[in-house]
Order: C-alpha cells, then structure tokens, then sequence
C-alpha cells in the first residue's frame, strides 16, 4: 500500500519513485497546452477553475472538513497562489510563442534559481556545489542560446517561468508542514481561479473567454484540471513533507526530458532541434544529476556520522 500511495512509514525511494511519477504526469501538460488553442491566460484559469471544482467534489465525496486558514496562512496562500498562476501563465506564453522543447528546456535551470532561494528561505548557507552547479547551468544554457536565435523573447519568458517555479516550490516547502495538502491545493487553486475571474470581469470579456474554449479544447482542459493539476499538483504539495524543496525542484528539471520526448511523439518535426540544443540541455540536465549525487553522498555521510 506504502508504494500504491506513500505515506509516513514509506521508504524515501517510494517518494522519490512517487515524485517522478508526477513529473511524467506533468511532461504531458506542455504538449497539452500546445494542442489547446485557446491563449495562455484562459488556458490557466480554466486549468485552476476545473481543478477548483474537482477538489472540492473529492473533498465532498471524502466528507473532509474543510480548512479556514487564519489571515497570516491566507496571506501566504494568496501569495502562493499568485506566484503559480504567473508561472503557468508565462509557461504557455513561452509555447504558444514558441515550442514545448524550448519552454521546457528553460523549466530545467529550475534548481539554479532553488539553490539561490532555498537558503535565503530556510536560513542555510549556500552549498559550493550549488554555486558550481548553477555555473555550469549558465553556461548550457549559453549554448542552447546560440542554437536558437531569434527565441530570445520565448527564453526570456521561460527562464521567468523556472523562476516562478522555484519560488513556488520554497514558498510551499515552508506552508507545507503546517497545512494539509489537499487544503493547500484547494486554496491556491481556488484563490488563483477568483483572481483571473475578476481579470476577465474588469477587461469586460468574462463570457467571451468563458465561450472560447471548442469541444476538443474542453476534453484537453479537462485531463489537464483533473490528472495534471488536481491529482499531480496535490500530491507534488504533500510529498514535500518528505523530500527537500531543493529535491522536488531537481526531480522536476526531468521535465524537460518527458516532456521533450512526448512533444516529439505528439508534433514531431515541429519540435525538432539542433543538436546543439539538446547538447546544452544534456549540460544543464548533467549538472543537475551531479548536484543529485552529491546532495545524496553527503546525506548518508550524515547518517553514518551520526
């Protein structure tokens, strides 16, 4: 059962067996986004509109109570909330102005902006190896830069994404230990739903964008609410009760490769690049690989000491 659904009492494999798991899920959410044709900002809040209603029918259905968090928790939620919305947004622009491979390549410098946040976050000094890891994910990224050009607005905008993603990622690695998953998820969700509602309302085309949506983009936005946010985002929320935010961010930055992968099954010769491209991924997936092993050697050099 612990491997069906980790809990306290699993081994740390099973979470990190779990977490990648969610990031295959999430490989699928950029090629979805490509096949939506709807633009970034309604694409989003529908996303956090049908995860709203799917969240709250598992809530109704499991009889949970629901959460009121206090008006410090909420502050931080609503923060939470808008930092994620922001995130998705500039992550579909990215491909909507672009492609899925180079919007997710971006994702993957997620750990870069982890290793600069997390110890402002939770008060540690920064690792020598996260300061070389971060070095050399420049420098792959200096030469998916020079495989692309033209794309440096579609970068741009992808690197903002990645940051927003990290922030996110330490934001909730705090919250985490002190409210419950699906309380999280249901909030941020929900909060996030209101704010580009209220968007929608105040740019007098709430309906317009509400009719946008043809039948096939309604099936695709659905899978994307249900099995990609819903399900994938509440269990990335409470699987930070076991692993680091700086882990969580490190297993994402596979992303790229599921989603890469499946973007090429999906558009094929669209989503073709240089060889130089995927070479400056491989240095910056690389990078993130070493920092892994390192993290994990000085772990059990922990234990054993202790």
């Amino acid at each position: 059962m612990s491997l069906i659904y980790p809990n306290d009492n699993s081994p740390i494999w099973v979470h990190y067996l779990w977490m990648h798991s969610i990031v295959l899920i999430w490989g699928f959410t950029g090629a979805l986004g490509k096949l939506i044709t709807i633009e970034a900002l309604p694409i989003v809040w529908f996303r956090v509109l049908l995860a709203t209603i799917f969240l709250i029918f598992f809530i109704l259905i499991t009889k949970k109570k629901l959460y009121l968090p206090s008006a410090k928790k909420f502050s931080i939620l609503v923060l939470n909330s808008s930092i994620i919305v922001l995130h998705w947004v500039t992550f579909y622009h990215a491909i909507k102005i672009s492609n899925v491979s180079l919007t997710l390549a971006c994702l993957s410098t997620g750990p870069f902006f982890v290793s600069i946040l997390e110890p402002i976050f939770f008060n540690r000094k920064i690792l020598i190896s996260e300061i070389l890891v971060g070095l050399g994910i420049i420098f792959g990224m200096l030469v998916l830069l020079e495989s692309v050009r033209g794309e440096e607005l579609a970068i741009l905008i992808g690197l903002t994404s990645a940051l927003l993603s990290a922030l996110f990622s330490v934001m909730n690695g705090k919250i985490v230990k002190k409210i419950n998953p699906v309380d999280i998820s249901l909030w941020e969700m929900g909060i996030g739903s209101i704010i580009l509602g209220f968007y929608f309302i105040l740019n007098d085309n709430f309906i317009e964008t509400l009719s946008s949506p043809s039948l096939w983009d309604w099936f695709y936005l659905t899978i994307l609410a249900s099995i990609c946010t819903s399900f994938a985002f509440v269990q990335s929320v409470r699987i930070m009760k076991y692993l680091s935010p700086f882990t969580v961010v490190l297993t994402i930055a596979l992303e790229p490769v599921y989603g890469i992968l499946i973007a090429l099954i999906f558009f094929g010769g669209s989503e073709a690049m240089s060889s130089m491209f995927y070479f400056g991924v491989a240095i910056i997936l690389g990078m993130v690989s070493i920092e892994a092993y390192l993290k994990r050697k000085k772990r059990k050099k922990n234990i054993y000491n202790t």
